[in-house]
């Protein structure tokens, strides 16, 4: 009975596991490395300032994502931030829908940033249960191009279900939360602290991203018009928290 000896050849090449750099070539889309600016097929809406875009995965607001902004207070300019991206939804015909904001804006300083205020819906609700309600029913609906919600209390499984009923939707889905939200664990994937800078000035710290974390802020110079400042300034004193950015009044009254 004769016994076969064992193979003393090399293994086929086709058989050797293949490199990191063939793997990566040959799933160049679909594999992420965490400390490199993540991409996404989602679509894309230009945030209107080119030093954001760059630092955004996919260049710009990323769409079916939750997308939360932390303010130390509220009227730094956190409207005119998304003005670009809040026009282009009007234009292109569609709604914008604003949950709970914690003044009612004054949709003449919105016009003013060609923002088309027939095309704003205000849902003024009170009780966590039912706003988070009424946001979630925005989300899911196509009517609305952009949804805005005021969280001030939030766990991070609402974020959790906010994100994953984003990832239905077609539309830009944006939190304002207070900065303190900052050390809390949330769901969504883009995060961002934003400060008071110099006048008519943003501070944006990345806090989460698709990539690592940006050290340092981007400035962002917002946009303003004369006739802006001018509608603001002739409000009376009482009708002034309403205004888009109180925090600009001191200098323009002066």
């Amino acid at each position: 009975m004769s016994m076969l000896a064992p193979s003393t050849s090399a293994p086929s090449a086709s058989s050797t596991p293949p490199s990191l750099l063939q793997i990566e070539a040959r799933f160049k889309n679909r594999i992420w490395r965490g400390d490199a600016l993540g991409s996404s097929t989602d679509p894309i809406i230009s945030s209107g300032f080119d030093k954001l875009d760059k630092e955004l995965p996919g260049g710009g607001w990323p769409t079916r994502n939750l997308i939360e902004l932390l303010l130390p207070a509220e009227g730094l300019g956190e409207i005119r931030l998304l003005s670009p991206s809040l026009e282009q939804t009007t234009r292109s015909g569609r709604n914008i829908l604003l949950v709970s904001p914690p003044y009612i804006p004054y949709m003449h300083a919105w016009e003013h940033l060609d923002i088309d205020s027939q095309r704003i819906v205000i849902a003024r609700v009170y009780k966590p249960a039912e706003r988070l309600w009424v946001l979630e029913q925005g989300i899911k609906s196509a009517a609305f191009g952009t949804v805005i919600g005021w969280l001030p209390e939030v766990s991070q499984q609402t974020t959790r279900r906010l994100q994953i009923i984003a990832r239905t939707a077609t539309s830009l889905v944006f939190l304002f939360r207070p900065v303190s939200a900052q050390f809390e664990p949330s769901a969504a994937p883009l995060r961002i602290l934003l400060d008071s800078g110099r006048r008519h000035t943003l501070s944006l710290y990345l806090l989460k991203r698709r990539g690592a974390p940006l050290a340092l802020p981007i400035r962002i110079s917002l946009p303003w018009t004369r006739s802006f400042s001018s509608s603001i300034a002739s409000l009376p004193a009482s009708a002034r928290h309403h205004a888009v950015d109180r925090s600009s009044l001191p200098d323009i009254i002066a």
